[in-house]
Order: structure tokens, then sequence, then C-alpha cells
């Protein structure tokens, strides 16, 4: 995942704003609050106003950018409030996915977790947080994918930004460590056969980071 605000060449112009853009605001390249100007951006990139425009259109329905009277925008702002709601929709839709799923994963499932715990890992180490956000969902997915019920990883897939930005910026220690969280635990668990504790130690997770969200102070951004 790119971050830098560069010109952009290739095809499909109106995606690759869009997604370099969402980039910049999940890493905090474009911090929470600050202002938009379309045609700035556009500068920056090197394309006309449209396919800007249009990235702006899909930021604002992803919850990432604000927009306001007179056609102005500016990246949402991040407070312990609007985080917490989201923590509360991704979490209770994550610890709902991994009690239908867990039960059902076959051996397969549970090394292609460990595969991407590895992976994540690794990534952590060389300082790829992107890259370990990235992980940390396909991780995740298998156990979506186990629950057979596509809604999981398509509802969650549409907050997730608004998530990773959270985890970026105000629990990179979750992201840092990954090889050491919770989800080291919870990958170790299933490979000794204790499916009930892997979904107990998700449901603790959720406590713990929902109380660490809780108490931040609040500093208007």
């Amino acid at each position: 995942m790119t971050t830098a605000l560069e010109p952009i060449q290739n095809r499909y112009l109106r995606d690759k704003a869009f997604f370099r853009l969402r980039d910049a605001i999940v890493a905090g390249s474009l911090p929470p609050g600050s202002p938009l100007v379309i045609s700035e951006i556009a500068a920056l990139f090197e394309l006309s106003s449209m396919p800007v425009r249009e990235a702006f259109k899909r930021l604002v329905v992803e919850g990432l950018v604000d927009e306001l009277p007179r056609r102005a925008h500016r990246v949402a702002p991040l407070t312990s409030a609007s985080a917490l709601n989201v923590l509360e929709i991704v979490g209770t839709l994550m610890i709902r996915a991994y009690e239908l799923g867990v039960p059902r994963l076959a051996d397969a499932d549970i090394r292609a977790m460990r595969a991407a715990l590895d992976d994540a890992a690794a990534r952590a180490a060389a300082g790829d947080l992107t890259g370990v956000l990235a992980d940390v969902h396909r991780l995740h997915g298998v156990v979506y994918a186990a629950t057979g019920n596509p809604e999981f990883a398509h509802t969650i897939g549409k907050v997730a930004p608004r998530f990773d930005r959270v985890l970026y910026l105000w629990y990179a220690e979750s992201l840092t460590a990954v090889g050491t969280s919770y989800r080291r635990d919870l990958v170790e668990a299933l490979e000794a056969g204790r499916p009930d504790e892997a979904i107990e130690l998700m449901r603790g997770a959720w406590d713990l980071f929902s109380d660490a969200i809780g108490r931040r102070e609040e500093d208007g951004t």
C-alpha cells in the first residue's frame, strides 16, 4: 500500500486516485481533519479534476472524507467516539464470524492463517505496517470464508478502511507486535485443537482494544 501523493499516469485514473487517497488517509499522511481541495490534489496527481472528484465521492461514502458546505471537503475527524462506533460494528461482526467459522476450520485453513501471521510478522520487522494490515485481514478472512456466509467479508470490508485508520494511527503497537499479539495465541490455540480458546481470545482482544481507545483523550482531530 503506497501513501505518497505522486503523479498517476496509468489507466483507471479514478480508481488509482481513490486508492492513493484512501491509503494516505488510513496511514495519516493526510491527517484527520485536514482540508482537501480537489484542484490541489489533481495538480499533485497530474490529473484533471474529474477523476479526483469521483474519488472524493467514493471516500465520502466510505466515511473517510466529509463533504462540507460550498463543495469543500476534509479528511473525516477521528475521535474516541467515532473510533468506538466503528469498533463496535467490526468487533460484533468479527466475534460472530469466529463463533460460526472457527468450528468449521479445516487443517488447511489453519495453515493458511499461520502463513498470514508469519508474513505479517516479517512485514512488521521490516516496518511495513500497511503490509501488516493486509496480512491481518488475510488471516481473519480465512475465518470469514469458513462461516459460509459471504456477507461477513463483504460487510466488514466496507468498514475496514475506517477500522484500519484507527489501528494505524491510535493502536500501532497492535501491528508492530503482531507476531506476539493475541493473534499468535489465537493461531496457536487453533493449531493445538482448542477452538473454544481461540474464540475467547478474540472476544478478549476486542475488549482490550475498545478499552484502550476509550481511554484516549479527545483531541478534536
